[in-house]
């Protein structure tokens, strides 16, 4: 791993965010203790494949196969792309939130998100979670090296932690390996920027917002894709791809080690997983429907004292 650029990332990430951290944090407080945490869905569905939905533009060409998989697998999405899973038709099993900025809220605008489960980390801003009308489950980041958060974890065990490796997505693979998925897939992780297309899927709030000409170019680096094609990347894209490669193989849980496959079709993830098409993921893993929606709300059931 380069460990000068994620120690370079990770230190702008406290300096910008600590203060946010701690406000967030002291406001949510009596909506944290009145909510389950995420810790309650660890190891409660171990014979159930999961996939985890990025917002990256190659997902255009995959979002249509989710219909006929919902029921059939656990779907996690990332704030980013609930917005379009809902106008699809596919409402995602958990919508998993990473960030404290106020504007994660703007995700959930013009979709009824009352029947639907937000995973959010104890540092949500307050605003963003107004704009959630569902239940909400809350987790710990895991960041033993990061003061702040630390202090945090301690006061909220309950919670349970999940791992951020560097973006959001990273956060629904950690959920969906301590959930006990025993294949976890993902789609729209692009983290690279391909010539003449947009940073995003369609239908996120973001359209057709350019591509790697819209980026800082300080920010930027290069790494091979699954086609051995050099393309742009962001740094912290570029941790997030090291940080997923590393967790593939080193992640432990007392259900035993989970297979990764990278159905993307596309982007720059390419050590220590399966790479493989949607179609060909779905076609030897997902099984018959299952009740997946009511595991998940029996979890949810018991009510923090």
């Amino acid at each position: 791993m380069d460990l000068e650029r994620i120690y370079e990332v990770k230190t702008a990430t406290i300096h910008n965010f600590e203060r946010l951290w701690m406000g967030n944090y002291q406001n949510i407080k009596p909506v944290i203790a009145r909510s389950p945490g995420v810790s309650r869905l660890f190891g409660r569905f171990t014979g159930i494949p999961a996939l985890v939905v990025g917002a990256g533009p190659s997902l255009d060409k995959n979002i249509h196969w989710l219909d006929a998989l919902h029921g059939r697998v656990i779907i996690i999405a990332v704030d980013t792309i609930h917005r379009a899973l809902e106008m699809q038709g596919v409402p995602p099993t958990l919508t998993v939130t990473l960030d404290p900025q106020e504007d994660i809220g703007h995700f959930f605008h013009g979709v009824d998100t009352s029947r639907r489960i937000l995973v959010a980390p104890t540092i949500a801003h307050p605003k963003a979670l107004g704009q959630w009308k569902g239940d909400v489950m809350f987790y710990n980041k895991f960041a033993p090296d990061i003061p702040a958060l630390t202090r945090i974890a301690q006061m909220e065990p309950a919670a349970g932690y999940l791992i951020p490796g560097g973006s959001v997505l990273s956060v629904g693979l950690d959920l969906a390996f301590r959930m006990g998925a025993p294949q976890v897939a993902f789609i729209g992780q692009d983290l690279c920027f391909p010539a003449n297309t947009p940073s995003y899927a369609g239908g996120t709030i973001y359209g057709n917002s350019a591509g790697v000409a819209g980026q800082d170019s300080g920010e930027m680096v290069t790494d091979s894709d699954i086609f051995g094609r050099n393309m742009p990347t962001r740094k912290n894209f570029h941790v997030t791809k090291q940080w997923m490669e590393w967790a593939f193989t080193n992640l432990k849980r007392d259900e035993g080690p989970a297979r990764f496959y990278n159905c993307t079709e596309g982007g720059i993830v390419t050590k220590n997983c399966n790479i493989v098409p949607l179609a060909e993921w779905a076609a030897r893993f997902a099984g018959e429907k299952k009740n997946i929606e009511w595991q998940v709300k029996k979890a949810l059931q018991k009510k923090r004292k």
